[in-house]
């Protein structure tokens, strides 16, 4: 009689620049199951497997907590990214957006699986989303189609505080940079990891205080 298979387990330990995480198993079938249901409703679902730019973005910061580090954060389009555990641990108060009902529910569970129990999540296009009282705004890898980029083109049209953007150097990525009128600071070079800080535009979060000029290496400033 041949040995039954142990069931895949829901957790994947993850260790990144000496920070241990516990990771959802995006392979499990409960997590399946609740990535169909979305799709099922209709969600556009992009949180069912894991990029290499976000474990890069996470490198970044946590090279360079300042930029997080006791701040109140919403991190748009959050999925179940790394970058939430990251900021989770280092910022003062954490928000979570997603389209996704089943994201923001799986998000919170990871973590709280990390020791991270004080989060609030706002549900819906993170273009249109009424906008908590934060001091900072993040994504990962959100602007990679004609309708992502028309996302965040509509969001650096609105007055908010400093958006902090990592992206694959895409076509669609470069097109923004070069059409927006929102002024901002390349971080670092886009051969290593594009990452970008939109300036505010809403007056009450003019600058974020204490975070360097640029890390790793000075860039032009943005139109």
């Amino acid at each position: 009689m041949m040995a039954s298979t142990a069931p895949p387990s829901v957790w994947s330990p993850c260790t990144l620049a000496g920070q241990h995480f516990q990771l959802f198993n995006l392979d499990h079938p409960r997590i399946a199951a609740r990535v169909l249901d979305d799709m099922d409703a209709g969600v556009a679902v992009y949180y069912d497997q894991r990029w290499d730019i976000t474990t890069r973005f996470c490198r970044f910061l946590l090279a360079h907590p300042t930029w997080v580090a006791d701040r109140a954060v919403l991190i748009l389009g959050a999925g179940l990214g790394l970058e939430t555990l990251v900021i989770g641990r280092l910022c003062r108060t954490l928000y979570l957006n997603d389209r996704a009902p089943g994201a923001l529910d799986l998000c919170v569970q990871q973590l709280r699986q990390n020791g991270i129990t004080q989060v609030t999540c706002l549900c819906g296009p993170y273009e249109t989303i009424d906008l908590p009282p934060v001091d900072l705004l993040v994504g990962c890898y959100l602007v990679y189609s004609l309708d992502t980029t028309a996302s965040m083109r509509q969001l650096l049209a609105r007055p908010t505080p400093p958006i902090l953007l990592s992206n694959d150097n895409l076509l669609s990525w470069q097109a923004l940079l070069r059409e927006t009128r929102r002024p901002y600071r390349i971080l670092v070079p886009p051969d290593d990891l594009s990452c970008v800080l939109f300036e505010a535009t809403d007056l009450s979060h003019p600058t974020l205080d204490g975070v360097p000029r640029s890390c790793h290496l000075s860039g032009d400033a943005g139109r």
